[in-house]
């Protein structure tokens, strides 16, 4: 850092020039007292005697007309030497205010002013090396830090605005497969086996737990990116049955199918709570864009379990394919003001959480697909 020049020294920097100002102007202006003195007398030398120089010693009772002119040759200086004197330090003062003080003044009360404004966007700037430059640097250092604080708390509040949006967001997929369940109790008018409800409450109450499990672990997060999968061991076959019947239950038997490729019994190491909550808003994107179909398929092969969901609908726009991972991004054909923009969003976090990623594209007869990879692969803090 510079070093900073002190007020008092730059003071008498601009003083010393105005002292030898005030003494040459002094000196010049005693000099022309005695040379209009000197002149006058030589001028009037008739009125005076000789051997008088300091006093007016009339040989007569004449005197000048003009005598008066000699006395203001005379005694002016007497008010000029201290205006003289005065205005040279009014000047030198001046310059040092101007040149030393205004500027930076003019400076910090402007950023104070946009400071109580709730204005940060801007930057206190003064080259002068003295203490009020410094004192110019320290209010830039205190605006950066507020600038700061600033940004990070918005940063908070919108990374909660965004965690609750995604929250809310999730819910609603659970809740409509548990209502999809009551649905299907209703339509069997009382007329179910109790083998049929056992499974059937058996189902809802997983859905119910899993409900549970993500609200507990949404809960304690302060931001989305701080998830941490809980991988466990489960059979690539269970996966593939919790799949096709969310999936059926979500879009309905006429509107969804399912494929799977890959050794059904092949365990595989996952989250399963956050692979289900891929797919149901996978599911939910493209049952809202499609006409008729929603295709799912599912395959497990080389340590990755790889979910592709299609839909027969009009596909992804050009912006589309480029912001639709954004947070909130919806398109300007999607009147659904339920809907948050967040769920392929979600979906891209979640994956990349579980070791894998997504990936959106248009089929070639139409329509919008979507495949979401997975790391399945056994490490060393899997649960054995």
């Amino acid at each position: 850092m510079d070093k900073v020049k002190s007020l008092r020294f730059a003071l008498i920097k601009y003083l010393i020039p105005c002292l030898i100002l005030c003494v040459i102007g002094c000196a010049l202006i005693e000099w022309l007292s005695i040379y209009l003195q000197d002149w006058y007398r030589a001028e009037n030398e008739r009125f005076y005697r000789y051997d008088e120089v300091t006093l007016l010693i009339m040989e007569s009772n004449d005197k000048p007309d003009d005598l008066w002119l000699y006395y203001i040759f005379r005694y002016a200086r007497l008010a000029l030497i201290p205006l003289w004197t005065g205005c040279c330090l009014c000047g030198a003062v001046m310059f040092f205010y101007r040149r030393e003080i205004k500027k930076p003044v003019d400076t910090l009360t402007k950023a104070a002013e946009r400071i109580l404004d709730d204005d940060l966007d801007f930057t206190v700037e003064c080259d002068l090396g003295n203490e009020l430059g410094a004192l110019c640097g320290s209010f830039e250092e205190m605006r950066k830090n507020l600038y700061d604080s600033n940004y990070q708390l918005w940063k908070s509040l919108e990374e909660r605005k965004r965690l609750n949006s995604a929250f809310s967001h999730d819910l609603r997929t659970p809740i409509t497969v548990l209502k999809g369940y009551m649905e299907l109790i209703e339509q069997f008018d009382g007329k179910i086996s109790q083998e049929k409800q056992a499974e059937i409450l058996s189902k809802m109450s997983g859905q119910i737990d899993r409900l549970g499990n993500y609200t507990e672990k949404m809960s304690s997060l302060h931001k989305l990116e701080d998830i941490i999968p809980e991988v466990n061991s489960i059979a690539f076959g269970k996966i593939c049955s919790q799949l096709e019947e969310n999936g059926r239950l979500l879009c309905g038997e006429d509107r969804f199918t399912f494929a799977a490729h890959g050794d059904k019994d092949m365990m595989v190491y996952t989250d399963i709570e956050l692979v289900m909550q891929v797919f149901l808003n996978l599911v939910s994107n493209a049952l809202r864009y499609a006409k008729n179909n929603v295709a799912c398929t599912a395959e497990i092969s080389n340590d990755e379990m790889e979910i592709v969901v299609s839909d027969d609908g009009s596909g992804f726009s050009k912006e589309a394919l480029r912001k639709a991972w954004q947070p909130f991004y919806r398109s300007d054909n999607n009147n659904d003001k339920e809907h948050f923009g967040l769920g392929l969003y979600i979906c891209k976090l979640l994956c990349r959480k579980n070791g894998g990623d997504i990936t959106i594209e248009n089929n070639e007869k139409g329509g919008g697909k979507v495949t979401a990879k997975i790391s399945v692969k056994k490490s060393e803090k899997t649960d054995k």
